[in-house]
C-alpha cells in the first residue's frame, strides 16, 4: 500500500452503460466518522510487531487502518446523471450566449443608451 488510508475497493456496477461512458469515481459519504467505532474496528496492534522493523509496523498499520476505515465508512460509487448535450449546441453558441449575458448585465447595471445599443446590435448578429 502507498501509505494512504483509502484502499482500492471495487463494487460491481449495476448499470453497464455507465462502464463504457466514463470511469467510475469513488467517494466516502459525507458524514462524520465515529472515532470510537473506528478505534474498535482498528483493534489492538499486537505487541510482537512493536519490536519488529518499522516497515513491518507501517505495513500492518496501513492494512489494519484501511480495513477498519472500509468497515466504518465504505467507499460508494459516485453516479452522475448528466443529460446529453444537444448536438446543435456548439462551443460557438455557448460563447455567444455568454457574451450576450455579459452585455445584458453591463446594460442592467449602467442603464446607459450606449450599453443598450451594444446589447441590441449583438442580439441582432446573434439571431442571424
Amino acid at each position: 500500500m502507498d501509505g494512504s488510508l483509502a484502499p482500492e475497493v471495487r463494487f460491481p456496477d449495476r448499470r453497464p452503460e455507465l462502464r463504457e461512458s466514463e470511469p467510475l469515481r469513488w467517494f466516502r459519504p459525507r458524514r462524520l466518522m465515529e472515532p470510537d467505532r473506528f478505534q474498535e474496528e482498528l483493534g489492538v496492534i499486537p505487541e510482537t510487531l512493536t519490536h519488529g522493523s518499522s516497515g513491518e509496523l507501517v505495513a500492518t498499520w496501513d492494512r489494519a487502518a484501511a480495513e477498519a476505515l472500509d468497515r466504518v465508512m465504505p467507499l460508494w460509487p459516485l453516479t452522475r446523471c448528466r443529460s446529453q448535450r444537444a448536438p446543435w449546441f456548439s462551443e460557438e453558441l455557448r460563447e455567444m450566449k455568454r457574451r450576450k449575458r455579459c452585455l445584458e448585465s453591463i446594460w442592467r447595471m449602467s442603464r446607459s443608451k450606449s450599453d443598450r445599443t451594444n446589447l441590441r446590435s449583438f442580439i441582432k448578429t446573434y439571431l442571424r
